[in-house]
């Protein structure tokens, strides 16, 4: 049985969702899989696909966008009162007693060996497995700790004191989960290591994430004039940093140099800081029906991301679709790339603007680059090795 925030899907908006998508799809062609996820009224539901293959999909659907304004925000106040009591801020939001009674009655229903948590918010319905015997794993697609305190260096004013809370809390609140469960996914060794110093106790295994493996490549050169890309879902606060950098900071270096250069923003919910900003060569797409043409068409992507934790899916994407790559240390943990081999890894802004000016101004250097990270994605990135660990994973908890 999978637990999961929000609808699974394999083109989902952010990465999170193709993860789990990817994942359960192959599991469930080997065992009987049921999904619970929680959903949204202005989200699609979980992805065909795994709705054929699983034997069980559920959706309980919660408070989102649609509702009206004094419902969500009587729901925000709940949230920031359960805060003070040690509450992230996230859980609160993802809380509900449908979800809850829809686990118990699926549980009992079921009788499962396993019950696998996508993401720490939902280990708050730990205690609707009632008295199962499934022994639960908890996959951490991205530490919650860890995410906040990163987010917390960077609040100035009120919103850190909001901040620090919510930081506190996740530190109380993970703690606690990684000991309950039986077993404790992380996806890179930067992950695994905060989560051992947080939960010492706590039974930890890594296991990366795959991708899908596009069956040709992109274009390795991109269109004329040339674009950098940057992909990202905007709900997520590390994408929102990442690309204000780029288009603040780093982009306009590459311009003063080239400045026949586009930058291209492709994403959901894209903050007004992105928008409205065509003068400056910057055009932000907001949500698209399939983002490929947008990689097909740029010279190079962009991933200058300095906050958050867990494997950045559109870096593997990119990768695995054979493109020119310039990406921060954070934005390529857990891939064990090496910059110069399968892309450019660079820290500072100027670094940044100098990679992608080397690149921008050498399309055989690029085309080049491309190859060597299919090449290398084809043989690290596919979804076979992490399959084959969770099962092994389940194998050693169920013996």
């Amino acid at each position: 049985m999978v637990l999961a925030p929000f609808p699974p899907r394999l083109s989902g908006t952010h990465g999170g969702s193709r993860a789990i998508a990817q994942l359960h799809l192959r599991l469930a062609a080997l065992h009987p899989l049921a999904l619970i996820y929680l959903r949204r009224p202005d989200e699609p539901p979980a992805d065909e696909a795994l709705r054929r293959r699983c034997a069980l999909v559920q959706e309980v659907v919660i408070t989102g966008s649609a509702e009206a304004r004094l419902q969500r925000r009587a729901r925000e106040l709940h949230a920031e009162v359960a805060l003070l009591r040690g509450v992230p801020l996230w859980v609160s939001y993802t809380r509900s007693a449908r979800y809850a009674k829809a686990i118990r009655d699926k549980v009992a229903e079921w009788q499962p060996d396993v019950v696998q948590i996508e993401y720490h918010v939902m280990g708050q319905y730990l205690e609707a497995l009632g008295t199962s015997r499934a022994r639960t794993v908890l996959r951490q697609l991205e530490p919650g700790a860890a995410t906040a305190q990163g987010r917390n260096s960077q609040r100035r004013g009120v919103g850190r004191v909001v901040s620090a809370l919510d930081c506190s809390a996740w530190r109380r609140y993970e703690r606690d989960l990684m000991r309950r469960v039986d077993a404790v996914v992380a996806l890179t060794p930067q992950d695994l290591a905060a989560m051992r110093e947080l939960a010492p106790t706590a039974a930890l295994v890594r296991i990366p994430l795959g991708v899908d493996l596009p069956d040709r490549p992109a274009d390795p050169v991109g269109a004329s004039p040339p674009q950098l890309l940057f992909v990202g879902n905007f709900v997520h606060p590390p994408n929102v940093a990442a690309a204000e950098r780029l288009a603040d900071r780093v982009f306009p270096k590459v311009r003063a140099i080239l400045p026949e250069t586009r930058l291209t923003i492709v994403g959901p919910n894209p903050p007004a800081s992105l928008r409205n900003r065509d003068p400056e060569g910057i055009t932000a797409t907001g949500e698209v029906p399939d983002v490929r043409p947008f990689i097909d068409s740029a010279a190079v992507v962009v991933a200058p991301l300095d906050q958050g934790g867990g494997m950045r899916v559109k870096v593997g994407e990119a990768l695995a679709a054979g493109k020119a790559v310039v990406a921060s240390p954070r934005a390529v943990e857990g891939f064990g790339v090496t910059s110069g081999e399968q892309l450019l890894v660079a820290q500072s802004d100027d670094e940044l603007a100098d990679a992608c000016l080397t690149l921008l101004r050498h399309p055989t250097l690029r085309a080049e680059l491309g190859a060597r990270a299919r090449a290398w994605a084809l043989q690290h990135l596919g979804w076979d090795e992490p399959v084959a660990a969770f099962e092994r994973l389940y194998a050693s908890l169920t013996r």
